[in-house]
């Protein structure tokens, strides 16, 4: 090991002017040719994960599942037309017995455009004759963040 960095040495001291730079360059092409690389590999690997977070961008999504029709209609063939019509109770009358039905709240507080219920737990529920409400309210994409942002703080100041 020791003969082959003295021979080294002693081949580099022989070396000319012209050839001491010669070797540099060469040197230093080598290290901007590998750093190239490096660096087009970096980028396209950044390029891969951004599109990835494109593919994936949930506002979009959830932009798009608001705004896409809520009402979903059902083809019925003739044999079901057949039965529903010779039903003891139809589809139609499930769907009024179900809405017509209302949780009791003793208390209700809307704080942070969220509301809180107490349920009433003496009496449940109760009857509602005029109520057609099957549907689902939800809250927007802001207020859901903002409700997020506050149970962090609540953690935050459990801890």
């Amino acid at each position: 090991m020791k003969n082959l960095a003295v021979g080294i040495i002693n081949v580099i001291g022989e070396f000319s002017i012209i050839d001491m730079i010669i070797l540099i360059s060469l040197v230093a092409f080598i290290i901007l040719i590998i750093s190239i690389i490096y660096m087009y590999r970096i980028t396209t690997m950044e390029i891969e994960e951004s599109e990835v977070n494109d593919m994936l961008d949930l506002k979009a999504i959830s932009k798009e599942l608001e705004e896409s029709k809520k009402e979903v209609t059902i083809d019925l063939t003739p044999y079901e037309k057949e039965q529903e019509e010779k039903a003891i109770i139809s589809y139609d009358e499930l769907i009024k017995s179900n809405s017509a039905m209302k949780i009791n709240y003793a208390s209700e507080d809307d704080s942070l455009g969220v509301k809180i219920k107490q349920v009433d737990l003496k009496n449940i529920a109760k009857e509602d004759e005029n109520s057609l409400d099957t549907q689902v309210k939800s809250i927007s994409y802001e207020q859901e963040e903002a409700f997020l942002e506050a149970l962090k703080k609540l953690e935050s100041m459990l801890l």
